[in-house]
Formats: structure tokens, C-alpha cells, sequence
């Protein structure tokens, strides 16, 4: 009997080492198949148990591993490094893990205790695994998040999504900030985010955005709103709050949106619409017709705008002008006016041009007018601005200067030959005696010379006379010669007094010999007569007209 428990003792004993050894093998077979690299470490942090993947990813066998530091394996360093885990962890005598990057690929390294019996580590298992591709993807959606929240941060726009079957709201941190909230006041996903956010609308604005919420959700029907806002801090702005439905089957699963803060813009926006309204009452307050259309290279494209005169002026509607273009109310032989070469180019060139033509109205009558052209771009290509001014009243007013231009010519014309004939008259009544003595001189058989050398004295003053007339009228052509200018113009002084308006005063300063020139005495006369008589007729009344002659030096 004694023998047979022994057996069967020997048998269980057999058997237990058998399962150990079966174990074992199971172990180490697990042990070498893990894609990570395993050590088993002692408590004096030496390496006892090495798998395949620490092989491989060291590229040393068991045999230089064991009994070797692990931070002589990894790091290559004979003290452990800062944040050791393995340390770490036989000091809080816990899980320890960090993440570590040799050469270009990423580990996590997880070192596990293994306490006995006082609570003392007597081992570490020691984990590494490669997380390089994970790293990668984290490190790539870190930067897509960054990403997102810099551009809605910059773009002033924050996101959100409701799932409608789980009746769940997330926001994205721009979102927070654009309501004032931090993102810890509210529980992920809560509906109170909902209810924080109509708070922070309008009283009358609540019932139309959670109305137009409520239709997206139930009907699949995105919303573009607009609404006045004021954050948590009481600052008002205004924003723009945009959704649509995500449609899973013939459901609504979500709905994505986001509110976009469009107070700089919707300023703008006003300010703009303000100077429009303040523009166009300026443009329609200008007593000139303003016409604006495309500049082509050749022809005329049709108006784009006009202003109230130019409908009222030419006859038109708004609506007809817009179907017309320069030549239709143009008087037919000036539209070639409008589109000279030369007139274009200067424009191009210049970017602005200045011209007269006829224009003509909508009943057919036609006026004169004045065409100031100017180039600008809209949307990069070039447009006219005409400033069209009716100079009806102008041609009118130059044509009665004309007329009276015309008059007071006539009448200083007549007041210069009522002075020359007098003066004729007294040189020929000089000659006559002149004459008459010395045929009685003869008669008396006695020399006439003295007197006929006097009438002929009084001839050359008389043809002198008869010189500055023709001069006056621009009809005396002669020579250049050598003379004394001052001499030349004291010669018509008379003249031109006996010429002038009795309310009008000539004073004259010239210096009594020289200075002398070489040129024509006519055209220096005539030179003279006309700067008078422009400054005479520039008096309305009375005045007086200076004139000096003086040598200066010119550079």
C-alpha cells in the first residue's frame, strides 16, 4: 500500500512538472511572438529575460543583454536617465510609462513592478512598443485640430453638431469663446448648451432661431441667419449662424453648423451702405449730367449708370438711358468727335479728356456742351465718367462779348479817327498855307523854298498820322529795322489817349532815349495798342492803365 501512494505521489509530481514545463513553453512561446520588446528585470535593475523583439529592435542577441542595465541597452548611458520609469516605478511601486524617440521612430516604454511577499519589487516586466504610426496619426490629428481652431479663432468661427439620436450638442472651443463661456462650465455633449446660447439672443430673436433649429432637425431644412448677440460679459455683436442636416437613410442623423461673428463686416456693411445712400445723393445733386460706361477699344458699350439731371436734362427714364450708349444722344456729325484716335489715345494715356460737341434730347432739340472724361477701373476693367455740362449759356454769354468786343472796337475806332482827323485836318490846313504862300511868293518872284519845305515837313507828320492808323488796325506791314523803343511807342501815345473812354486814364513811364532793339516798329506799335486796349476794356467803369517799359536781365 505504502508503495502505491508512493507511485502515485511520483506520478503527481510527474505530472506537475510536466504542466510547469508545459507551461513554460507556452509561456515563452507567448513571451517571444509579442510584436513589442519584453524584458524581465531584477530588482537590481538588470536584465534577466530578453524576447525575439528586443533582438530585433536592439540588434544584439539575449546573450549581450542579459545581465546588462537597461539603459546601457537603450541609451547607451551607465546611469539611468531622467524620468526612468523603471525607477519611477520601484519607487511609487506602480505602473510607470514614458514615451521616448530613438532615431526617428517613437517607443512607449510601460515598466510594471513585481512585488513579494513584503511588498518589495523583486522584478519588472519592462515593455516597449512601437508607437511611431500612432504617434503620427495623434501628431497629425493634433495638427488638424490646431489647425481648426487657429482658422476659426483667425475667421472669428466656431463649430457645432448635434446628434439628434442621441440628443447630444458639442462645440468647439471658438464656439465657447465666442459665447464667453469656458469650456468646462458645461458638461461635453450637454443640452444645456442649447439653452446658455438662446439666452444669449434677443428676447424677440429666441423663438425664430430655435423655430428654424427645430425645422432642420425635423425636416432636413439648413438655415442662414443673421441675428444680434451679446456674449456672456454683456458685449454686443452681431453674428451669422449657419446649419444643415446630415441625412443617414431617409433620417435625420445630425446637424453640423457654426456661428460666425460678423460684427467688423456688418459695421462695414452699414457704414457702406450709409456712403452709398450719401454718394448717390451727392451724384443726383450735381447740376452736371454724369453718364458712366465701359470704355471699349473701338465703338461705345451702353451706360451702366446715370444721374437724375441726365434723365431729366435729355428727356429720358432711368431704364431708356440704360439702353442707350454715347451715340444716340450725340448730334450724328460729332459722334465721330467722340471717337477720334487722337481723342482716345489722350484719354487712355492721360486717363482723363476735355472736349466741346452737340449733344441732343430725347424731343430732338440739340445744345452745345462740354464733355469732361475720366478713367477708372471697376472690377479691373476700364470705365468713362463723363461730366456732361450744357453750355448753353456760356456760348451765349461769349457771343454777347463778342458782340460788345465787337462795339467797343467800333467805338474807340471812331473815337481814333475823329483824333487823326483832326490832327490831318490841322497838317493839311499847315500845307494848304504852306502851298498858298509860296505861290505868292513866286508871284513876287521870290524863292518859295522855306515854305514848301515846311509843307512837306507837314506831309511826312501826315503820313506818320496815317501809319499809326493802319497800325491801330493791323493792316501796316513793314522791315525790321534798328530804332529806339522808347521813342516808338512815345510816338502813339497821343493816339491811343485821343482812343480811350474818357473815364479811362493812360499814364505812361518810357525812358527818354532807348533802350534800342532791332525789330519792327509796327509790330512793337501794334504791340502796344492792344495791350491798352485790353486793359481799358477789362474797366467796367472807370480806371487807370500804367505802362512802362524797363530793360531787365534774363537768364
Amino acid at each position: 500500500m505504502k508503495l502505491l501512494f508512493k507511485k502515485i505521489r511520483s506520478l503527481r509530481r510527474s505530472a506537475a512538472k510536466n504542466q510547469i514545463l508545459n507551461s513554460e513553453k507556452e509561456f515563452y512561446s507567448a513571451f517571444n511572438a509579442m510584436k513589442s520588446a519584453v524584458w524581465i528585470i531584477d530588482k537590481d535593475h538588470c536584465i534577466v529575460k530578453s524576447n525575439n523583439a528586443a533582438e530585433r529592435l536592439f540588434n544584439r542577441s539575449n546573450l549581450e543583454m542579459i545581465g546588462k542595465k537597461c539603459w546601457r541597452i537603450v541609451h547607451g548611458a551607465d546611469q539611468p536617465v531622467k524620468n526612468c520609469p523603471l525607477i519611477k516605478a520601484g519607487q511609487s511601486l506602480q505602473q510607470e510609462s514614458i514615451e521616448l524617440q530613438i532615431n526617428d521612430r517613437w517607443f512607449e516604454v510601460v515598466v510594471d513592478p513585481i512585488l513579494n511577499s513584503k511588498g518589495k519589487p523583486s522584478k519588472f516586466i519592462h515593455i516597449i512598443t512601437d508607437i511611431t504610426e500612432s504617434k503620427r496619426t495623434s501628431d497629425k490629428l493634433e495638427r488638424s485640430q490646431q489647425l481648426l481652431d487657429n482658422a476659426q479663432r483667425l475667421a472669428k468661427t466656431g463649430g457645432w453638431e448635434w446628434n439628434v439620436e442621441d440628443q447630444k450638442m458639442y462645440w468647439t472651443k471658438e464656439l465657447y469663446r465666442l459665447h464667453g463661456f469656458e469650456p468646462t462650465e458645461y458638461e461635453s455633449g450637454s443640452f444645456e448648451h442649447i439653452n446658455a446660447s438662446l439666452e444669449c439672443y434677443n428676447p424677440e430673436d429666441r423663438p425664430k432661431i430655435l423655430s428654424a433649429f427645430h425645422q432642420c432637425e425635423k425636416k432636413g431644412i439648413g438655415y442662414d441667419l443673421e441675428f444680434e448677440f451679446q456674449k456672456s460679459s454683456g458685449k454686443k455683436k452681431w453674428i451669422k449662424t449657419v446649419a444643415e442636416p446630415i441625412w443617414k437613410g431617409d433620417k435625420v442623423e445630425k446637424i453640423v453648423g457654426n456661428v460666425m461673428d460678423i460684427t467688423e463686416s456688418k459695421s462695414a456693411k452699414d457704414k457702406l451702405v450709409v456712403q452709398s445712400k450719401r454718394i448717390k445723393t451727392f451724384f443726383n445733386s450735381i447740376n452736371d449730367a454724369i453718364f458712366i460706361h465701359p470704355l471699349k477699344q473701338e465703338g461705345f458699350a451702353p451706360f451702366v449708370e446715370v444721374n437724375d439731371i441726365a434723365c431729366k436734362r435729355y428727356g429720358y427714364t432711368y431704364d431708356e438711358l440704360m439702353n442707350l450708349s454715347v451715340p444716340d444722344i450725340t448730334v450724328k456729325p460729332d459722334v465721330n468727335g467722340h471717337a477720334k484716335p487722337d481723342y482716345r489715345n489722350k484719354l487712355r494715356k492721360e486717363g482723363h479728356l476735355v472736349f466741346e460737341t452737340f449733344h441732343i434730347k430725347k424731343s430732338g432739340e440739340t445744345f452745345p456742351v462740354e464733355v469732361n472724361s475720366n478713367i477708372f477701373y471697376k472690377n479691373g476693367k476700364p470705365h468713362i465718367l463723363a461730366v456732361v455740362r450744357d453750355i448753353t449759356d456760356r456760348k451765349n454769354m461769349e457771343e454777347l462779348q463778342i458782340q460788345n468786343w465787337h462795339l467797343k472796337k467800333q467805338e474807340s475806332l471812331s473815337r481814333m479817327a475823329a483824333a487823326i482827323a483832326h490832327h490831318f485836318n490841322n497838317y493839311l490846313m499847315g500845307i494848304m498855307g504852306n502851298l498858298e504862300l509860296s505861290l505868292k511868293l513866286i508871284e513876287l518872284d521870290k524863292s518859295p523854298l522855306d515854305n514848301l519845305i515846311k509843307a512837306m515837313r507837314l506831309v511826312q507828320k501826315a503820313s506818320e498820322v496815317n501809319g499809326l492808323m493802319l497800325t491801330y488796325l493791323g493792316k501796316n506791314n513793314s522791315g525790321k529795322m534798328k530804332m529806339d523803343i522808347g521813342k516808338v511807342c512815345n510816338m502813339i501815345m497821343p493816339l491811343l489817349r485821343a482812343s480811350l473812354s474818357s473815364n479811362i486814364v493812360l499814364e505812361a513811364n518810357f525812358p527818354a532815349h532807348g533802350p534800342m532793339i532791332y525789330g519792327n516798329v509796327n509790330q512793337i506799335q501794334q504791340l502796344v495798342i492792344n495791350l491798352v486796349s485790353n486793359a481799358a476794356e477789362s474797366y467796367q467803369k472807370e480806371g487807370t492803365v500804367y505802362l512802362s517799359l524797363k530793360t531787365v536781365l534774363a537768364n
